[in-house]
């Protein structure tokens, strides 16, 4: 569910005390990380828009819930709920009815092929309810 405020992101990771650092001082494999014995997000720097805000919200996720592994239960988590925290249910319809093909929902809709992936599985699955008309 989205929140109903016009808060960001980057709003609920300063609310929750974590820090957010952009650095390409990771490995070539990874866009983000949460640290919490640091309490910081990392960042790469110069991602596109949408992949920006899939890695914030993912690792916001994570800071939300402290997460210290990578489990893939955990990784689960963090992407159905990131992907609820970015589809609006009802633009994610309209867009599912003009194709179902998710490069073209996820262009539409500004975000990744990745959160509209986890987004589907997630209903799929029983564990995003939607009550679109």
């Amino acid at each position: 569910m989205k929140p109903l405020n016009d808060r960001s992101v980057y709003d609920w990771i300063a609310d929750l005390g974590v820090d957010l650092i952009y650095t390409s001082d990771m490995p070539a494999h990874r866009l983000g990380a949460y640290l919490d014995d640091q309490r910081i997000i990392l960042c790469r720097p110069n991602l596109t828009h949408p992949l920006e805000q899939e890695t914030l919200h993912h690792e916001y996720v994570h800071a939300l819930h402290r997460d210290r592994s990578c489990h893939p239960a955990i990784e689960w988590r963090a992407w159905r709920e990131a992907a609820r925290l970015i589809v609006d249910p009802l633009a994610y319809a309209h867009a599912e009815r003009m194709s179902l093909d998710a490069s073209y929902i996820a262009h539409e809709l500004g975000t990744t092929t990745k959160i509209i992936e986890a987004f589907r599985r997630a209903i799929l699955r029983g564990e995003i309810l939607t009550q679109v008309a």
